[in-house]
């Protein structure tokens, strides 16, 4: 199986030569499963992750495993007492713009806004299940007191995100275009709120974990963030498209995304 993985992933690399990659939108945190050189293991533990982005030390909580795959591609496993946690602050927002994408399922969930990531700064949010019980109707939170949104101390996802099933789980602060909203799978789910008040420039980092260090069940393939802007000026998302165009088309799941997405047929290039 590791032989199989590592062609799938070298096959996708090899092919790439002209394919955009989360180093050309300049990531500011990258954690890839696909990728066997960028974390270490003991058997199927993970016991060291390297982002690669250069930005961030990780430090792994608990035993999370690797080997369960999607596209051939590795993936990691976390059983609700694991997280990925950066142990120094690094690059988030850039004058508040910041966007996300990443890879993930959820396997059971709790009542405490468990988390596919978040970070820790003065004005920060988490990507949440919201406080729903085994479901994931969803929500950016953002934790009243940060003031990102004045009045708002969350916005709820209007598409929920189905157990046990690989999503695309998008974000976008976009404060050029004062809007903030959350995407599943290429479409906008969320109704959006204004960007009151710029996110900090530098934050911890979690994942699969809220701020709150409750750990959430599930896996995760992808997973990266741009402290940058959300695409060319005003309200467009161009780079958080060809964010999800990259993400999608390397794991298989471009069949997820809506016919009008630019990178329905097609991944993004540089």
């Amino acid at each position: 199986m590791a032989g199989a993985m590592m062609m799938a992933q070298m096959s996708w690399h090899s092919a790439e030569t002209e394919l955009l990659s989360p180093t050309n939108l300049g990531a500011d945190v990258w954690i890839d499963f696909s990728d066997p050189t960028s974390y270490t293991t003991v058997g199927s533990t993970i016991t060291a992750v390297t982002d690669k982005a250069s930005n961030f030390t990780i430090t792994v909580g608990g035993t999370p495993t690797t080997g369960t795959t999607l596209n051939s591609l590795a993936t990691g496993t976390f059983d609700g007492n694991e997280n990925l946690t950066s142990t120094g602050t690094g690059p988030y927002a850039d004058s508040g713009n910041h966007y996300a994408v990443g890879i993930f399922q959820w396997a059971s969930t709790t009542s405490t806004r468990d988390s596919f990531w978040s970070a820790d700064a003065g004005r920060t949010y988490a990507v949440s299940s919201s406080d729903s019980s085994n479901g994931w109707p969803g929500e950016i939170d953002y934790d009243g007191s940060n003031q990102i949104s004045f009045g708002k101390a969350k916005q709820d996802f209007t598409v929920s995100v189905s157990q046990n099933t690989w999503t695309i789980v998008s974000t976008s602060f976009n404060k050029t275009g004062n809007e903030i909203f959350g995407r599943i799978n290429g479409s906008q789910a969320s109704a959006g709120d204004p960007y009151s008040t710029s996110m900090n420039s530098v934050a911890d980092f979690r994942l699969m974990r809220n701020r709150a260090s409750v750990e959430l069940a599930g896996k995760a393939a992808e997973f990266f963030w741009v402290a940058g802007p959300t695409g060319t000026g005003g309200t467009d998302i161009s780079n958080v498209e060809k964010a999800e165009g990259y993400i999608a088309w390397k794991w298989g799941l471009q069949g997820n995304l809506p016919v009008s997405h630019p990178y329905k047929n097609a991944a993004p290039t540089t």
